[in-house]
Order: C-alpha cells, then sequence, then structure tokens
C-alpha cells in the first residue's frame, strides 16, 4: 500500500494504492489520525485501490471515526466496482462519489453547515458559537460511567437535520425535534426511532 494526499481547504486528498487488508490497516489508520493535525476531513481517493478486505473496512470505520471527533467528515471516490459494491454492502455511513470533485463540493457544502473551527481550535476542543449548530448541554449529574470525550462529536440529527455538539457518552435529545438518542463510549450513535 501506498498512500499520499494533498490539502485543499483543509480537507485531504488522500490517494491510496494497492491494498487495505489486516497487513497495513493499522498504518492506514495512523495515517489519516496523523492527518488531524493539518485537515478536517479527508476524501479518500480510490482510484488506485485495487482491494478492500473487511479488515480494510474496519480501517475506513476508525478513519470516519476520527475525523467525526473533531467535528470533520470522511467521503471516498472513485471506486472500483468490486470496493463500491463491498461498501454498498456493509452500509457504512461514509457517503461515496464518483469523483474528487464531486466529493469535495459535498464535503463543503457540509462543513458550512458545522462550525467554524481552525485545526488549532480543535485540538483544544475550544469552538465559536454559530446559528446553525446547538450544543447539548450536559447532565448536571453526569451517569455513573460516562466518559467525557477529549473532542466533542458533531452529531446530525437524521429527522430535523440540526447539529449537535456532544461532550460524553450518554442519552441525549434533540433540542430541535425531541428525537431521542445515545452515544455510547465508543462514541457509537444510536437514534430512538
Amino acid at each position: 500500500m501506498v498512500i499520499q494526499h494533498r490539502v485543499e481547504h483543509s480537507i485531504a486528498v488522500v490517494t491510496v494504492q494497492g491494498y487495505i487488508n489486516h497487513t497495513n490497516a493499522v498504518e492506514f489508520e495512523e495515517y489519516i489520525s496523523s492527518l488531524t493535525k493539518e485537515c478536517s476531513s479527508a476524501i479518500i481517493d480510490c482510484s488506485q485501490l485495487e482491494y478492500l478486505s473487511s479488515t480494510g473496512i474496519g480501517a475506513l470505520m476508525y478513519a470516519e471515526r476520527i475525523l467525526n471527533s473533531i467535528g470533520g467528515i470522511l467521503v471516498v471516490c472513485n471506486c472500483n466496482s468490486e470496493v463500491k459494491t463491498l461498501l454498498d454492502m456493509v452500509s457504512l455511513r461514509i457517503s461515496i462519489f464518483d469523483s474528487v470533485d464531486l466529493a469535495m463540493q459535498a464535503v463543503n457544502t457540509i462543513l458550512q453547515r458545522l462550525p467554524n473551527q481552525n485545526i488549532s481550535e480543535q485540538a483544544t476542543g475550544e469552538t465559536h458559537e454559530d446559528k446553525h449548530y446547538t450544543e447539548e448541554k450536559q447532565k448536571v449529574v453526569p451517569d455513573h460511567g460516562s466518559i467525557m470525550f477529549d473532542h466533542p462529536i458533531v452529531v446530525e440529527c437524521p429527522k430535523c437535520k440540526s447539529m449537535v455538539k456532544v461532550n460524553a457518552s450518554g442519552k441525549f435529545k434533540c433540542p430541535e425535534c425531541n428525537l431521542k438518542f445515545t452515544v455510547d463510549d465508543d462514541r457509537t450513535i444510536y437514534f430512538d426511532v
């Protein structure tokens, strides 16, 4: 596997050549983690990706979770038919686009709806207020076993599309439509639908 990237507007366009499997998934995860020092989001260009194993899918999920934890997103593009079929079958929350340009447009559109932050603010967890963004107030007395996150996550309500910042695991509700959701210690989100 060979990984390269370029940065456009704080978005890393990552080109992966070869395979992502059990022999190099950790290397891929570490590469994406290191990008968070300079980028808030990433587009994985799969035009040179020949194969993606189940471990590779896990590495993509890990990368998505890392970027989501700092308020960014991960998308993929230019997948060959085999990789695209595999990603469709496992129903990841990661969007798939036909080109880097389409992926870049989508990421920029989504990021415009999120709070304005630069990378240094993301590292410290400080944010600016934004009218399209609601910070979910934490419980006065946290549940026993509730875990505070180093970096807040931004949750998009599937019902009303509001953005909610969550700083810890626990049970919450969307302040706009009252849809209830749970955030696990590993930052997995479950909506009560």
